[in-house]
């Protein structure tokens, strides 16, 4: 078993990024719903979108938090009840899915905090691993979730049936969580210029890696797809992740600039994620999928204000909701 010392200070960019996924969570879960709006605020079935980026980026954040919360954790009470905790918080997450989303398990369960859950539960036996192994980690994931895609028939089934690669869809997506947890290994590792230097270059390679699986035939297997979770979208997303963040180490822990609202927001993401749900929920039946953009934008500022004030009155009185 391999672990590494976390220090106990944490890094702004860590908090900022996490905010930033919430905020384009709130924004992209609001906006998709009404004509007007950009397709790049959108899901499509098939396609890179800036929606589309949403889902990893936090997926990145909940790995480097992992990281940093396992291997503290057994530090202070051993492995074994540290793995027994872990199980139990994402069996939880799971549950909490189920109820959120209802019972249909085609479709509406596989959804973020089941994706979660799962994945979670698919990284442990990694957690405290090296980077390396990590890294292989999340390919060998990717490369058992295409095979199963391409050649046994799922891949037609999910995309006809289900959402975020289906029931199987947690084998693809905890690449992403285990590639978050390496990119906090390098933050935590590395001098300044040598994080900025192997992030970038992780990055790249990244998004080089998933445009090229990309462009192989037939396109309906590789192409970029959050609905099928295919091999290209988890690595092009977890390379934009990669280069996304690096941009916050730049701002916030380099320029020491703190970008307003984010890190409020990123400090209880499943109450925000659960607050945001319920009030978009609410408001259905106000505003029509046809209503103008001037409707809709200040219908995402009203949902979004409620957000940030539920998120502020948790911070100013230092509650965190964690399971």
């Amino acid at each position: 078993m391999t672990t590494t010392e976390i220090p106990n200070k944490r890094k702004l960019s860590i908090d900022q990024f996490r905010g930033f996924a919430i905020f384009g969570m709130i924004m992209v879960n609001y906006l998709n719903h009404f004509a007007v709006i950009p397709e790049t605020f959108k899901h499509p079935h098939y396609g890179m979108t800036f929606a589309n980026t949403i889902a990893p980026f936090f997926l990145i954040a909940v790995g480097m938090g992992f990281r940093i919360s396992f291997v503290r954790m057994v530090a202070r009470i051993g492995y074994k009840l540290a793995l027994i905790h872990a199980i139990k918080r994402y069996l939880i997450l799971i549950f909490i899915g189920f109820v959120l989303y209802g019972p249909d398990i085609k479709v509406d369960i596989w959804d973020a905090l089941v994706d979660i859950g799962f994945a979670g539960l698919l990284a442990l036996p990694f957690i405290t691993k090296s980077a390396r192994v990590r890294t292989v980690a999340a390919f060998s994931f990717l490369i058992i979730y295409q095979l199963i895609f391409v050649y046994a028939g799922y891949g037609a089934w999910t995309m006809a049936n289900s959402i975020d690669g289906g029931p199987l869809g947690p084998i693809s997506w905890v690449s992403i969580l285990l590639f978050g947890t390496v990119l906090y290994d390098l933050l935590n590792d590395y001098s300044s210029k040598d994080f900025i230097r192997y992030t970038l270059i992780f990055g790249i390679i990244l998004i080089a890696a998933g445009y090229l699986l990309s462009l192989l035939q037939p396109q309906e297997n590789w192409q970029f797809s959050q609905r099928s979770m295919s091999i290209a979208y988890p690595i092009l997303s977890s390379g934009i992740g990669f280069v996304t963040f690096l941009l916050f180490y730049l701002v916030n822990d380099v320029r020491k600039i703190e970008i307003p609202h984010l890190t409020i927001l990123g400090i209880n993401p499943l109450l925000l994620y659960i607050v945001q749900n319920i009030l978009i929920a609410l408001h259905g039946g106000v505003l029509l999928s046809s209503a103008p953009l001037w409707q809709a934008l200040a219908g995402f500022l009203v949902i979004y204000m409620l957000c940030y004030l539920v998120a502020h009155y948790l911070w100013r009185n230092k509650i965190v909701v964690k399971i």
